[in-house]
């Protein structure tokens, strides 16, 4: 049978194939992972554009890895070089050879970045964005493929999306300045479009209203603005505010300022104001929600401050810092559910709602926004990590273990991820009086992290006990 090359969902698939998915699942499930990963090999063979086949594949791959033990050599030793000349030739020949590198490596970044390249060589880029987000999951400090990721989004007319990578890589590298402007400009592409405004002929510059004022807005962009370069440039569009408030350029630029001068309070003014604006920009709905909780993080740590400090009005200030820090958690639930009520479908704030739950210690109410999260392969470990806790607070330790150990069993790399999720199933061992396994938990950490919170004393006292 030829392949298919058109997105597939479960739904869509024949007889044959829904059946043959059908046993992958069920063979995950009794971790027959080998049998799991050939079948799906031959439903993608012929249905290429199979997302969810796809990522169960990535996730079979992945634990079956992670229970044999086995390190696997480097991809590109076995055959990366040829793969990658035999895309322009046979893009579809190329997909299935990295699929079946993947079964080894299924986060290489290298080959995954190929499988986007053969997908896009196919003429199927909503499929190609798979192999980079696959990347993004494995290696999320990844800038470069952060930046890849952006653009694609951005080519695609996805500029909401593509705003979100960017803000990624503003976060873990601040100098970034490539990064920040083409957030700024994705927002502002997503606000043009739902307004309707643009033509595709003309660029964002295009539609400002004047070279000057896109001249300013470079200049405000600059990383390395001074404080009172940023000042100057607030007293400028403070002047052409006042001339027009409905100006949602000039709100936006100053809300951005605001952002980084670190003013919260006026920064999530201003971005609550553009967002009114906006006929429905949710970057910079999401950006103004941010600045508050960052003001109210600053806030705490302000007290957190003066308590440490000592002096006079201690009780005060204590209950001052409760109060606070529960109406903290009180918006912030109270913010997830607005958001969840405007976007019913969207995991991530699922995810959000679901750990802002957890910190008010709503652990059962947690528990279904959770379940829901982790279905999205990009959010999953993260949200069964979520999980486990809350089924550890409410003393189910057999399905806290199940969960976390089915979530590790995913994870490769020993980073921070692993590391929590390692120290957590720890923990639960401990508590299930199974200390043999616990102790195994710490080890793996102690041998990646020796200062990784307390496993070196915990594994340390074991060898004294003996």
């Amino acid at each position: 049978m030829d392949a298919t090359l058109e997105l597939v969902t479960e739904e869509n698939l024949d007889s044959k194939n829904h059946g043959l998915f059908l046993k992958a699942q069920s063979a995950i499930e009794l971790l027959n992972y080998d049998y799991a990963i050939s079948l799906l090999h031959g439903i993608l063979k012929e249905e290429v554009g199979f997302l969810r086949g796809r990522e169960i594949l990535r996730l079979a791959q992945g634990a079956r890895v992670r229970a044999t033990g086995k390190k696997s050599k480097s991809l590109l030793s076995g055959g990366m070089i040829k793969i990658k000349g035999k895309i322009k030739k046979n893009p579809l020949g190329a997909l299935q050879e990295i699929e079946k590198k993947l079964d080894n490596q299924p986060g290489n970044v290298e080959a995954n970045t190929l499988l986007f390249d053969s997908f896009m060589a196919l003429g199927m880029p909503d499929m190609a964005v798979f192999g980079l987000e696959t990347v993004r999951d494995f290696h999320p400090k990844n800038i470069k493929n952060l930046h890849k990721l952006g653009d694609h989004y951005l080519t695609q007319g996805n500029s909401t999306e593509a705003a979100l990578i960017y803000d990624l890589i503003v976060e873990q590298d601040p100098a970034d300045g490539e990064a920040r402007k083409k957030a700024k400009d994705a927002s502002a592409q997503a606000t043009m479009s739902k307004g309707g405004w643009g033509a595709k002929d003309k660029s964002f510059k295009d539609l400002l209203r004047d070279k000057e004022e896109a001249e300013n807005m470079e200049s405000a962009s600059r990383m390395g603005a001074t404080r009172e370069q940023m000042e100057a440039q607030l007293a400028e569009l403070g002047a052409k505010y006042t001339e027009d408030p409905q100006n949602l350029d000039a709100v936006k630029k100053i809300a951005d300022l605001y952002e980084r001068l670190e003013d919260w309070e006026n920064c999530a003014s201003y971005y609550d104001y553009a967002f009114s604006l906006s006929e429905g920009d949710g970057t910079l709905q999401r950006k103004a929600e941010d600045a508050r909780d960052k003001l109210r993080a600053q806030k705490i740590t302000e007290l957190e401050s003066q308590i440490d400090g000592g002096g006079d009005g201690m009780d005060d200030k204590k209950a001052q810092l409760e109060e606070l820090r529960l109406a903290s958690i009180d918006q912030q639930i109270a913010e997830a559910k607005d958001r969840i009520e405007r976007n019913p479908t969207d995991p991530q704030l699922r995810f959000d709602l679901g750990t802002h739950l957890f910190t008010a210690g709503e652990y059962r109410e947690a528990i279904p926004h959770l379940q829901k999260a982790k279905n999205n392969p990009h959010i999953r470990i993260r949200s069964m990590l979520m999980l486990g806790r809350c089924y550890d607070q409410m003393k189910m330790f057999d399905l806290a273990l199940g969960t976390l150990t089915e979530a590790n069993g995913e994870l490769f790399a020993m980073d921070n991820t692993k590391k929590e999720m390692l120290y957590n199933l720890g923990l639960i061992h401990g508590k299930m009086e199974d200390m043999e396994r616990s102790l195994e938990c710490f080890k793996e950490i102690y041998n990646a992290d020796y200062g990784y919170r307390d496993v070196a004393k915990r594994v340390e006292e074991s060898y004294a006990q003996k």
